[in-house]
């Protein structure tokens, strides 16, 4: 596969996961769920550093398919298997969606500032594997931008989002735990975290 077809690969995969999260953000919404919980609770640096890298790597994304030399100026490095990065942030795009779908009203990004603004404890589908399925895609998804553009933009963004989602991992823990007590107790027992 030529470094082209990879760069536009992957900026559509993103573009295609994208269109996905705003379709889905929009009819939560018009179903009435508060979906953006991260800056009606209380903010914290993590979500605050996450958001700022990951808008910083989709542009990179996005720009380096029509502007290759971007590649060039983040010190990215030629692509050990182009076929894997690609197959790699396609599986975990559809994981990503299917996980969000599966969360159904559930779903929310960051914390809710409400203790009852969750109404259900998810525990099947992805959930039944992973306590955190959307993360897991999300990292994923990173490993294969890795494989893309290997390069310290995208190891960094792969070592930032581990240590800034287990961050946020702990805060929507301690949400479940005082929303779903016992519940929530023996389901983390009985599904691990990430995998």
């Amino acid at each position: 596969m030529e470094p082209d077809w990879l760069r536009a690969g992957v900026a559509l995969i993103a573009i295609v996961l994208g269109v996905w999260m705003v379709a889905r953000t929009t009819v939560l919404r018009r179903a009435g769920v508060n979906v953006n919980a991260l800056f009606s609770g209380e903010r914290n640096l993590a979500a605050t550093v996450l958001i700022a890298g990951a808008a910083i790597l989709d542009l990179y994304i996005l720009l380096r398919w029509p502007f290759p030399v971007l590649d060039h100026w983040v010190r990215a490095g030629i692509s050990p298997s182009p076929a894997a990065a690609i197959i790699v942030t396609c599986i975990a795009s559809l994981f990503i969606a299917a996980a969000q779908a599966g969360m159904g009203r559930s779903w929310r990004i960051g914390v809710p500032a409400a203790d009852n603004d969750v109404d259900a404890l998810v525990m099947d589908g992805l959930n039944g594997v992973s306590r955190n399925p959307v993360y897991l895609g999300v990292m994923a998804f990173l490993v294969g931008l890795l494989l893309a553009a290997p390069g310290p933009l995208t190891l960094a963004s792969l070592v930032i989002s581990f240590v800034g989602l287990t961050i946020i991992i702990e805060n929507e823990e301690r949400y479940l735990r005082n929303r779903f007590g016992a519940d929530y107790d023996a389901y983390a027992r009985r599904v691990r975290r990430w995998f």
